[in-house]
């Protein structure tokens, strides 16, 4: 029973990260990327799905991650390959996927070294002196969004420059802002959205 359980909730953590993700990615690709040049893409200004990671990694863990990567790989192959976007050799595509799938988590295991923790973290032993992260704050989301932006950003940079793709220092900031416009720009609408709905019921 606890197995069915666990399957269960596996596959609802799955679902609901691979649609996030892919809802955001589709909404970018027509609002963000349109406007901006995909030729010799070094990443987006604001890349809103970097809020489907921050979200669904700060609430659901690791369980996340899998269908994080499968919907980057689908996403950027089939969708984004329309759009120009994906100029990666399939190989690339799926180290940089694997990167960014991670990057949140690393960001959290990165906190906790610092003090702050998050209940959905495994596999780390916390002091009584640690501070939980309250994700119903939007102060320590945006923590979570700035030290993963800057994990990402690093990662995707010196893949392309041990890969020879790009050594472009334009792509670190992109990345980096990129992730955190996006992100909160997503979030605040969301909260906003949320905040009229239950105020008119």
């Amino acid at each position: 029973m606890k197995n069915f359980i666990d399957l269960k909730y596996f596959l609802e953590v799955s679902v609901t990260t691979f649609v996030s993700f892919g809802l955001l990615y589709i909404i970018w690709l027509f609002f963000i990327i349109s406007s901006e040049t995909a030729s010799g893409f070094n990443g987006s200004i604001m890349y809103i799905p970097h809020a489907a990671r921050v979200l669904t990694i700060c609430y659901f863990g690791i369980t996340a991650i899998p269908a994080l990567f499968v919907a980057q790989v689908f996403c950027t192959y089939i969708v984004g390959d329309v759009y120009g976007v994906n100029t990666l050799p399939f190989i690339d595509l799926l180290g940089t996927a694997f990167l960014s799938s991670i990057c949140v988590l690393i960001a959290v295991y990165a906190m906790a070294g610092l003090g702050f923790k998050i209940r959905t973290l495994p596999f780390y032993e916390f002091t009584k002196d640690s501070i939980y992260l309250d994700l119903r704050n939007h102060k320590h989301i945006i923590m979570v969004t700035i030290f993963s932006a800057a994990v990402h950003a690093l990662s995707i940079y010196i893949y392309n420059y041990v890969r020879g793709i790009s050594t472009n220092p334009e792509m670190f900031v992109r990345f980096f802002t990129g992730d955190i416009l996006g992100t909160l720009i997503t979030i605040f609408s969301l909260s906003f959205m949320l905040y009229v709905f239950f105020r008119e019921r």
